[in-house]
């Protein structure tokens, strides 16, 4: 333990990288990928259900990405069944990150389609017809999607500070039959499953107010606010896909006047958001926090 806690050093120095929150309830993914397309970084923004829009801050240029090839299912309905079928499809993106093998940026996300019908219609096309809710993988280069046939753990729950990129792999928190976190890796399109340990299963429970995802000193954390303690159980993946190498970093608190992190600093510091909408950096060596200036 006192070998993470000497590692995870706190500074408050220019080189530490704090993003806004994006308004409007719109839901952002950061990726910092500073080694790679010539030190190039791109943050991807989700704006509703399907739109989602790439920026390179430095450039301030943005990119829309194309819609899913799911729209040709739809279009190849007959017109006569406008009135009595119903296509629904719901995207939920898991992951954004950087392929270091082709050297390009990949966006994965699930498609939740369903297919609806009254009673009254029944054509030998319907039946006939591909709904099956799928994955599908996009790639900046091609400025395309592709459909990944994969049977991989989803999560319909993709909130805020659920998902975290890090070395070429997507990693997101999900409830299967058991909380779990899945880690995908963009070169290979493989994935791997973790199981949460008992002492780290709490933090889906009512008792936690939200979870986060994050990195820190090169590991996948997980934090976790209890509201009734205003206690901060952070802990930290040592292999992925071995359940028995999560470790309990800290238990910080109680800090009840934290509302909840907003990020994690270059150098490992914790950056929260206090109930005032002051900024504030806690330093895990330490427990003391500090107002950022």
């Amino acid at each position: 333990m006192n070998m993470f806690r000497n590692n995870f050093l706190s500074y408050n120095d220019p080189s530490s990288l704090i993003l806004n929150v994006v308004e409007n309830h719109e839901r952002v993914f950061y990726s910092f990928s500073g080694d790679s397309v010539n030190g190039t970084v791109l943050c991807l923004f989700i704006a509703g259900n399907c739109n989602i829009v790439l920026w390179n801050p430095a450039t301030n240029a943005i990119k829309y990405l194309p819609p899913s090839e799911v729209g040709l299912v739809k279009l190849s309905m007959p017109d006569e069944a406008e009135n009595y079928v119903e296509f629904n499809a719901d995207y939920y993106v898991h992951g954004f990150g950087y392929d270091y093998v082709i050297n390009d940026y990949k966006v994965i996300r699930y498609v939740d389609v369903s297919v609806d019908s009254s009673s009254e219609y029944s054509e030998d096309w319907l039946e006939d017809l591909e709904c099956d809710s799928f994955w599908e993988i996009y790639i900046l280069r091609s400025n395309s999607w592709r459909k990944l046939h994969i049977d991989m753990p989803y999560s319909l729950q993709c909130n805020d500070g659920t998902q975290v990129y890090m070395d070429g792999v997507c990693h997101w928190l999900c409830e299967e039959d058991k909380p779990c976190l899945v880690s995908f890796y963009l070169s290979n399109e493989e994935f791997f499953v973790t199981p949460t340990p008992s002492d780290v299963d709490d933090c889906f429970d009512v008792k936690a107010l939200w979870i986060n995802l994050a990195v820190l000193n090169g590991f996948i954390a997980l934090i976790s606010y209890y509201k009734e303690t205003t206690t901060f159980h952070i802990s930290i993946l040592g292999e992925i896909g071995t359940k028995e190498s999560w470790t309990k970093l800290i238990i910080a608190g109680p800090l009840s006047c934290v509302e909840r992190p907003i990020g994690v600093g270059m150098k490992g510091q914790i950056v929260f958001r206090r109930k005032d909408e002051e900024l504030v950096w806690l330093d895990l060596r330490t427990q003391m926090i500090a107002e950022l200036g």
